[in-house]
């Protein structure tokens, strides 16, 4: 039954949601990828060009900058990772206007992020939800991974990048919210109504 809320919950919001979310995801990728162009644009001969010999560079790639960019993927992903929190006071905060009888909206959770919420009543951790939820925003994940990068190679290697960073900060920001929602599910009061701003 909560999973059942939590989901109707995420779809009834979810234009609210995608913006929370994807005004970090999005950003973080394009910034990635416009850095690393070159890289991206030389994906399919990556193997390639680590086989050559130190100093190689095939349209100014080499091996050195196919691990920079690597690591920098890492980066972004511990960023995107480190601020959940953050995404999870926001999607509170709009699954709490919600229940005050407003319409939520993406600056206005974002808006509250920093002021904390009225005292929530006693809660307990409830798992099934956080897990059927984190189960549904890994499907749609993959999902969406998979038709984004199947758009990569059509777009051709001057835009390449974009396409690419695109298509993972969307995939996060379709698929996160999910994820968010059953967090804030999991762990609403025992009366089961969130609480108010």
């Amino acid at each position: 039954m909560l999973v059942d809320r939590a989901l109707k919950t995420a779809l009834r919001n979810f234009s609210t949601f995608w913006l929370i979310v994807a005004a970090v995801t999005i950003p973080l990728n394009v910034a990635w990828a416009f850095l690393y162009q070159d890289v991206i644009a030389t994906r399919e001969i990556h193997v390639d060009i680590e086989s050559l010999p130190t100093g190689d560079k095939v349209r100014g790639v080499d091996e050195e900058a196919i691990d920079q960019a690597r690591s920098a993927q890492l980066i972004v992903l511990a960023l995107e990772v480190a601020l959940i929190p953050i995404l999870l006071r926001a999607t509170r905060r709009a699954i709490e206007q919600e229940a005050a009888g407003h319409v939520p909206t993406a600056l206005g959770a974002w808006s509250g992020v920093a002021r904390s919420s009225q005292a929530r009543g006693p809660s307990r951790w409830r798992a099934s939800v956080a897990l059927s939820m984190a189960g549904f925003a890994i499907i749609v994940w993959v999902l969406a991974s998979l038709i984004g990068h199947s758009l990569v190679d059509p777009a051709g290697d001057s835009v390449a990048w974009l396409v690419l960073a695109l298509a993972r900060g969307t995939a996060l920001a379709l698929a996160l919210p999910f994820l968010l929602v059953g967090l804030v599910v999991a762990r609403a009061p025992l009366d089961n109504q969130p609480t108010g701003p």
